[in-house]
């Protein structure tokens, strides 16, 4: 029979090694996050900047404020496509475009970018490169801006003043007017949005690999229209019919929605 002496020295290891068990399974634990759905721990968490004060404004409108020697940097270059519209270069600096994240919270250094006309939203870009069809530029528009985006949709900035900037837009003089006219669209769909409903109801439309549709959407409140997976989108104005012209090149099946309110208009399935 051992003395207990003998057990408590038995014992000792065996406690140290659950003790030590236990410890290392803590340590291995990720601890618990909230953020929303879709969004990475990364995402959800760092630096982002002082929220300038901004009454009522939608998110895209107030400003994130940051400091000049940690704030990210654009340059834009533009230059005519050779069809039709232009090309348009985006370099940035202390910046990452994030797709994946995009509605998430704000980290300073990710996002994306607005693409303006004349200070008017025409686009949400993902990447370096961007096509501006001669159909988004009103007659007698003279410049492009990109301006750089937090993943929550608010405007990046630095002492005051959004980080963006602006170029001339290619052939847009006096004596140049930009096309306005888009090309006959393959098809055409109205749609009218009133008291948060769409009609008609939404349903799929149907097209084959290069032709294009005309969306005419009609809002009782200011919003923006966006057709996911194309990454086009245009303001929509309380009581004004809005339209988006968008040649469609290539398969997959799009959701076209409001931003804001979240509605679904339709789908557009290309063969």
């Amino acid at each position: 029979m051992r003395s207990p002496r003998t057990r408590r020295r038995l014992a000792a290891p065996a406690v140290a090694a659950g003790l030590l068990l236990t410890l290392c399974t803590a340590c291995s634990e990720r601890p618990e996050t909230h953020h929303r759905p879709g969004t990475s721990h990364e995402v959800a968490t760092g630096p982002a900047g002082t929220l300038l004060p901004a009454d009522d404004a939608p998110a895209h409108e107030r400003l994130r404020q940051v400091p000049k020697d940690r704030a990210p940097g654009v340059r834009v270059s533009v230059r005519a496509d050779s069809e039709s519209g232009w090309n348009i270069r985006v370099d940035v600096s202390r910046f990452r475009f994030t797709p994946d994240s995009a509605g998430g919270a704000a980290v300073l250094g990710k996002g994306h970018a607005h693409l303006l006309v004349d200070g008017r939203k025409v686009a949400r870009l993902y990447g370096g490169w961007h096509h501006l069809p001669a159909a988004d530029v009103p007659a007698g528009a003279r410049t492009v801006t990109v301006r750089l985006v937090a993943d929550d949709h608010t405007t990046w900035a630095v002492r005051g003043h959004p980080v963006e900037d602006t170029v001339p837009l290619p052939g847009a003089s006096a004596g140049e007017p930009t096309p306005t006219q888009p090309p006959k669209a393959d098809r055409t769909l109205e749609i009218t949005i009133s008291d948060g409903k769409v009609n008609p109801a939404p349903g799929r439309v149907e097209l084959r690999r290069g032709q294009s549709i005309a969306l005419r959407v009609t809002s009782d409140t200011d919003d923006e229209l966006h057709i996911h997976g194309v990454d086009r989108s245009a303001p929509l104005r309380a009581g004004r019919t809005t339209t988006l012209h968008v040649v469609v090149d290539r398969t997959g099946l799009f959701e076209v929605e409001t931003h804001r309110s979240r509605l679904v208009l339709t789908q557009i399935a290309v063969r």
